[in-house]
């Protein structure tokens, strides 16, 4: 029941955005849209690529590749354990999202809190490289083109990433373009991998980011070429000049507390227009392995000045969840010292809180998702 009146609410997000007027990044703004036969979600992939729904066993992935690993449940009563740290993720890509039930495993005792705990998990050997990841373009396995993304060496919790480097001359190891050859040939379309090094730890036949980056590059003719790779099988050579872009930087803005409140759209609208940012920037949800998570994506092509942007918003998300828990505080000693006061603050608190509502519904059902990832997975 609660599904369905969920879905019911979300099937009036289009109406809700026209009334309140928000806008949303992966459709306003953009000349070309992706293509909507290009999978936007892993489990619309495995269902479409039947042939190669074998590349969403992460445990498949990391067997071909010679990596040390195994489902969690054979170390149950295994005679020896691997030699730590290692790392347990789900093993059915297209059944996760972000980064859920990810951890590094440092000992056995760490180890016995999650052995029972979740079906389905996976173990390997910790790779301590740095994580990046590449959109491939594939017409019958056969490499077309590819989009590098650069990830930060920075990292926030079990997060990858603090900001992500978007640029046309950017290469995966040629290790990752050998894995493609040996085990996607006769694919075509779109393909993302992520790796760690030379060692892949998740493929997707899918654009990163439902395709967020490929429309920050404001190349028609790349998100063209993609589209008809997609529909009809064919690619255009085009050259690499006609197919370049202006370097930019993606930045991930975390907040470091539960989340109980989000500013309405119209606030984050002011803050990227009053930076320079770029047309896309959206709430994205993402628990980082602790209490907090990621709140915002934005993209701008200065690093440093998109960097002062980054710490500006973390701020203010924090502190406003940080008011609204001094908030509930006051209103409990009001309560409890001042009876007299107590409806009239309760109301001035209610109205500022109920602000948030001017957002899409979907970045309510998302942030309800985290949230319930984080604290009941």
């Amino acid at each position: 029941m609660l599904s369905y009146i969920k879905k019911k609410i979300l099937s009036n997000e289009e109406k809700w955005c026209d009334t309140l007027k928000l806008h949303n990044p992966y459709s306003d703004n953009w000349n070309t849209l992706i293509s909507k036969k290009v999978p936007d979600f892993d489990i619309q992939a495995y269902r479409r690529y039947k042939k190669y729904k074998f590349v969403y066993d992460k445990l498949w992935v990391a067997q071909s590749q010679g990596i040390e690993c195994g489902t969690l449940e054979s170390l149950k009563n295994a005679d020896k354990l691997p030699e730590f740290p290692i790392f347990i993720k789900p093993r059915w890509g297209h059944k996760t999202s972000s980064s859920k039930n990810c951890f590094k495993i440092k000992d056995e005792n760490e180890l016995s809190k999650y052995l029972d705990k979740i079906n389905d998990m996976m173990w390997s050997e910790y790779v301590a490289e740095k994580e990046q990841m590449t959109d491939f373009m594939l017409q019958q396995g056969q490499i077309m083109h590819q989009i590098t993304y650069v990830y930060s060496s920075e990292q926030n919790g079990s997060i990858a990433d603090e900001w992500k480097y978007i640029g046309p001359d950017s290469r995966p190891p040629q290790a990752i373009n050998t894995w493609i050859s040996n085990h996607l040939s006769g694919f075509t379309g779109v393909c993302n991998i992520q790796y760690r090094g030379e060692k892949i730890i998740e493929v997707g036949l899918r654009l990163a980011r439902g395709g967020a980056y490929i429309y920050c590059t404001h190349n028609d003719l790349l998100i063209r070429n993609i589209n008809d790779l997609v529909e009809t099988g064919n690619w255009n050579y085009l050259s690499p000049e006609e197919l370049a872009f202006t370097p930019f930087y993606s930045f991930k803005c975390y907040i470091s507390l539960p989340v109980v409140y989000i500013y309405p759209q119209y606030v984050m609208d002011t803050i990227m227009k009053l930076g320079g940012c770029m047309n896309f920037y959206e709430y994205y949800f993402e628990p980082s392995g602790n209490i907090g998570m990621v709140g915002f994506q934005f993209m701008k092509r200065d690093y440093n000045k998109g960097m002062m942007i980054k710490r500006v918003v973390e701020t203010l998300l924090n502190f406003a969840q940080i008011f609204f828990y001094l908030m509930i505080v006051l209103l409990a000693i009001v309560y409890v010292l001042k009876r007299k006061y107590f409806f009239t603050i309760g109301f001035v608190v209610l109205f500022m809180y109920l602000s948030r509502i001017f957002n899409p519904l979907s970045i309510h059902n998302n942030l309800l998702n985290a949230q319930k990832q984080m604290f009941f997975s």
